[in-house]
């Protein structure tokens, strides 16, 4: 029945030996120079019409000028911001100058045969930054300066009861259970009905021990399939937060019609951001670091990643994070306040822990059937009145 949920059992891996760092860099210095990325275009062998393929032609390219976006924690955006976010999505949502909408244009792109190499290897990281980076280039075309917003699950973790995580209200993702009916994506469509959640039946969020057990960790082998050990691997963990979501975000081919994908998608790229960060710091050059073992055909490092005329090995390029965004630091205790930064996460400096407010718990399921209320701590009332927060 779910064939395709996330979780993945390999047999008889073939070992391959990957070709030399020096041809593998020959190879790319070649294809940067002919192909630069400002220049790239989709290759695909789908039914896509030709405006289908056009619109994403333009969607490869560098940003001009120096400054980075910066990628934030959804709970850390500003209320204009967060708004600027959900009025992008909707308007991609909305936009059928592509079929059926542009949203689900590129939402597509994760499921069909563009994304050979999109998971169950080491092409997973580098495969999911470059579509993270179309996406948010089509968002830019609706409402200039937005940026993905990665949503840190951790943070839901803490929680006693993370399905009452105020992520879950209309003012972020809406409701977690059943149709989708409150928040700005309520009543969206997917080609797999619509959209539906089934928060915390199954699987669980991430853990602050599982971000410290692939910080522990050096090469990019040990923290990608086949060869990382389960609590190393970057992508079983996603993959269990994905299935506790549940619905069409529990499996492959529907995923990605859910906006909350790209906000999990974002976390796991900006963790995969400090893993790179943490190799330079002992002297390894993340750029280099593609593993030898990799399983499927579709990751094998020169091979065609199905976005653009990228190979798989460019989704390791520092080009991404150097030229066009940067993750702000996860949430963390404000000195000298109550709260993480943000009016929807207080802090508990007993155990230096920033934890989402939670919604109250309200019987007959109050999340799915009108407007949740959020539990405000004293501090943050006191803080709302004096007009410390908007």
């Amino acid at each position: 029945m779910q064939a395709q949920i996330y979780e993945y059992a390999y047999k008889d891996f073939k070992f391959q030996t990957m070709p030399s760092l020096m041809s593998v860099l020959h190879v790319l210095v070649l294809f940067l120079a002919i192909f630069p990325i400002s220049r790239l275009q989709i290759r695909t062998q789908t039914n896509a019409n030709s405006r289908f393929v056009q619109w994403m032609n333009g969607l490869f390219y560098l940003p001009r000028g120096n400054e980075l976006r910066v990628r934030k924690e959804y709970r850390l955006l500003s209320d204009e911001e967060r708004r600027s976010y959900h009025q992008a999505i909707l308007l991609l949502k909305n936009d059928r100058t592509v079929l059926p909408n542009k949203f689900d244009a590129i939402a597509s792109l994760h499921h069909l045969n563009t994304a050979s190499g999109a998971h169950g290897g080491p092409g997973f990281l580098g495969w999911h930054r470059i579509y993270l980076t179309l996406f948010e280039n089509a968002l830019r075309e609706k409402v200039p300066n937005v940026t993905i917003p990665y949503w840190d699950n951790t943070l839901d973790a803490e929680l006693p009861d993370p399905r009452r995580s105020i992520m879950w209200s209309p003012l972020f993702f809406g409701n977690g259970n059943g149709a989708v009916v409150t928040g700005p994506f309520r009543r969206f469509t997917t080609p797999y009905g619509p959209l539906r959640r089934d928060i915390g039946a199954d699987r669980r969020l991430m853990s602050k021990t599982d971000l410290e057990n692939v910080f522990s960790r050096r090469w990019m082998w040990e923290i990608s399939n086949p060869s990382a050990e389960d609590r190393y691997n970057l992508e079983l963990l996603h993959n269990h937060v994905h299935v506790w979501i549940g619905e069409q975000m529990s499996r492959i081919e529907s995923s990605s019609y859910d906006p909350a994908f790209f906000s999990h998608h974002a976390f796991v790229d900006c963790l995969w951001e400090e893993f790179r960060q943490r190799q330079r710091q002992h002297g390894i050059n993340p750029g280099r670091d593609y593993p030898r073992i990799v399983g499927d055909q579709g990751h094998q490092p020169l091979v065609s990643m199905g976005l653009g005329r990228l190979l798989v090995v460019d989704g390791i390029n520092d080009i991404f994070t150097q030229r066009i965004y940067s993750c702000q630091r996860r949430p963390e205790c404000v000195p000298g306040t109550n709260h993480c930064g943000s009016p929807y996460i207080r802090c508990n400096w007993s155990t230096r822990t920033c934890l989402p407010l939670i919604m109250s718990n309200r019987p007959n399921n109050p999340v799915a059937q009108g407007p949740a209320q959020q539990q405000v701590p004293w501090w943050a009332r006191l803080m709302q009145r004096n007009g410390l927060f908007g």
